[in-house]
């Protein structure tokens, strides 16, 4: 339907984060609207859909791009946006608001798609391309998640060191400890809960993009690429379908895609160890 919009279920609605907000970033097929911490993401591609965010058709999308300049206001309501800019008001509304669930669900255990997709990543040698400086402290952070415990002490020392570290809008790190929360939330280990106690109070340390995202996890959401996995994994997939799902991590800006994908790895290692 032209008309329409779809919008992640982490939203109550168009306005759910605020009716009165500014424009933050703007890239080629998307920008971020921001509602004091929080950001609200705008996109016209088809494949991408942010935990906190919506997606519009292209030509709304095209009409309103020139209204689109840092510090700008936008108005929303439940069913329309209006953008006020030096070159005068654009306002595109929506008959159809949809919501897309992009809640995460507990996956069951079959060794065949975890072999699988540990198989698949570790062809990809994605440690010598993270974004971070692989030295002695990551590599035995890195060992720590392998083999993960309960002890909050451990849990502590690591968000600390890797929240915020690494370059970008949203650093390596955070890539990489979403990558890890994302497979532990997946398949329920324990170590989830003492992963989730230590980021919530750190997710202010970061970039307000990565700290976005973060919260979102926290809250039990994720961007569409991570819930088309979590499906993948949900099914005896066929491992083309399960390579084609974790492509579509890898594609996720310029290294956050290979640094999720090795928190991804060091998580699904975590589940086989365990």
């Amino acid at each position: 339907m032209k008309n329409s919009c779809q919008i992640s279920s982490y939203l109550t609605s168009l306005d759910g984060f605020g009716k009165i907000g500014q424009i933050h970033s703007v890239f080629q097929h998307s920008f971020n609207l921001v509602f004091g911490q929080q950001l609200l993401h705008v996109t016209d591609a088809k494949d991408f859909l942010s935990s906190f965010g919506i997606q519009i058709p292209a030509e709304s999308f095209q009409a309103v791009k020139p209204f689109c300049q840092q510090g700008n206001v936008v108005k929303l309501t439940d069913h329309s946006m209006t953008f006020y800019s030096r070159k005068g008001t654009k306002r595109i509304s929506f008959e159809v608001v949809q919501p897309v669930s992009l809640r995460l669900t507990t996956v069951s255990f079959d060794s065949t798609v975890l072999m699988t997709m540990i198989a698949k990543l570790e062809s990809l040698q994605l440690r010598p391309q993270l974004g971070l400086t692989v030295g002695v402290k990551e590599s035995a952070f890195f060992e720590f998640l392998l083999q993960p415990n309960l002890d909050r002490e451990n849990w502590e020392a690591l968000t600390t060191y890797f929240v915020g570290r690494g370059q970008g809008l949203t650093p390596s790190g955070d890539d990489l400890l979403m990558g890890y929360l994302f497979v532990l939330l997946s398949y329920q280990l324990p170590a989830a809960q003492q992963l989730k106690t230590a980021l919530a109070s750190k997710t202010d340390r970061t970039t307000i993009v990565s700290q976005n995202y973060l919260e979102a996890m926290l809250a039990g959401f994720a961007s569409s690429p991570f819930v088309e996995l979590q499906q993948r994994m949900q099914q005896p997939a066929a491992e083309a379908e399960l390579a084609q799902a974790v492509q579509r991590i890898l594609s996720i800006g310029e290294t956050s895609g290979k640094d999720t994908a090795y928190g991804i790895l060091l998580g699904l290692n975590a589940v086989k160890n365990r």
